[in-house]
């Protein structure tokens, strides 16, 4: 048998190799081919495209990419039938995903695709939920109460649970991270920017306020920044656009769970990243700007008081949300401030998040990842 993968965000493509991982253990036979990026290199599958410029938000940028993302669908489907696979597994990634899959279809391909990661149709947009029963043989979820939006529908969908938690984001070895970068016991701001192009670009320099502002509040603080590779030159474009982004450490991605574990408090684009930080218990400041036009379809559809998960599933500010022009250098600084200096608010913040993501993560029996992998098998056994 055989599978192929594709995914085109870096969340996405830690997905796919967990899966893959999974994958192995169980069926030893499965070969795989597929589209992702480093972490699916790392699992012994090399891209067959690049996905440079896929990871889009937004209507306006989605316009602006537009051509771009008809070649790449192009060549991804190109990919699939010269590779004629027995199934196509999806990862994340709603809008890429279905037009991808709606070529494929109308260029007859029948063989099964299944779509890992529901787009948000509790949240907004439950018109999506029809397109998806339509184009894909089964779904996997992360939250047990997506199946009702599919299942009457007659999609087959399983819920696996959110892969973030298999990872014990407590793990990192602080005083390692700490040493070798000659931090000292200062206090630390970690930053992280969020893993498309145009969130550094919306968020940079809010960011850069923020920790000029907290800077001259705290003149010993430290500020890193693990950078994942796929925004990692619109980092450093950023910060030689503001030089005051070089006051930021720069760390690779791999260290971002040490990072965790060394911040007293961070600075979070909204993303998986907030759900991993409250996973290790770190007090955050969340941010979130989208264009203008974007914004205001998304304001009048989205349904949750929040955005970020932990603070949804709480139903209360957890994390300290700023969304669009709130999102300023002054009101960040102004929330992140107590975390750095008060230690009874920051052991609250780090002691409710912790016990929240407890309750999200539900009883430990196996990981996310194999019962995906399980859930793909019966899928498969079933078509």
């Amino acid at each position: 048998m055989k599978l192929y993968l594709i995914a085109v965000e870096p969340s996405a493509d830690q997905l796919g190799a967990d899966l893959v991982a999974q994958l192995r253990r169980k069926r030893p036979d499965i070969s795989f081919a597929g589209i992702g990026g480093p972490k699916m290199k790392a699992a012994g599958i090399p891209s067959q495209m690049d996905i440079e410029g896929l990871a889009i938000l937004g209507i306006t940028e989605a316009l602006r990419r537009l051509t771009l993302v008809r070649n790449k669908i192009i060549v991804a489907t190109e990919r699939i039938e010269t590779a004629q696979p027995d199934a196509v597994i999806f990862l994340d990634s709603y809008g890429f995903m279905v037009r991808l899959a709606e070529r494929l279809r109308k260029r007859g391909f029948d063989k099964t695709l299944i779509k890992y990661v529901a787009p948000q149709v509790w949240a907004m947009r439950p018109s999506r939920a029809p397109r998806v029963a339509r184009l894909f043989d089964g779904l996997l979820t992360l939250h047990p109460f997506e199946a009702e939006y599919f299942t009457p529908l007659g999609l087959p969908t399983h819920y696996v649970g959110n892969a973030v938690y298999d990872t014990d984001y407590r793990a990192g070895d602080a005083q390692a991270l700490r040493t070798r970068y000659k931090l000292g016991d200062r206090p630390i701001l970690s930053v992280y920017f969020g893993s498309r192009q145009s969130e550094v670009a919306r968020l940079a320099r809010p960011f850069a306020d923020a920790v000029m502002s907290l800077k001259k509040s705290l003149p010993d603080l430290a500020v890193i920044s693990p950078v994942s590779s796929a925004v990692a030159k619109d980092v450093g474009a950023a910060a030689g656009a503001d030089m005051r982004l070089n006051e930021i450490i720069l760390l690779p991605e791999d260290k971002k769970i040490e990072a965790m574990a060394c911040s007293t408090a961070a600075l979070a684009c909204s993303g998986t990243v907030t759900t991993q930080l409250a996973c290790a218990g770190v007090p955050t400041v969340v941010a979130y700007r989208l264009s203008g036009v974007t914004y205001a379809l998304v304001k009048r559809m989205f349904k949750p008081d929040y955005i970020s998960m932990v603070n949804i599933s709480a139903d209360q500010p957890l994390m300290p949300e700023f969304v669009q022009s709130e999102a300023t250098g002054e009101r960040l600084a102004e929330a992140a401030l107590p975390y750095l200096t008060d230690t009874k608010k920051r052991a609250a913040a780090s002691d409710a998040l912790i016990a929240q993501t407890d309750i999200l993560r539900g009883p430990k029996t196996e990981t996310a990842s194999a019962r995906a992998a399980q859930a793909v098998l019966d899928i498969l056994s079933e078509t």
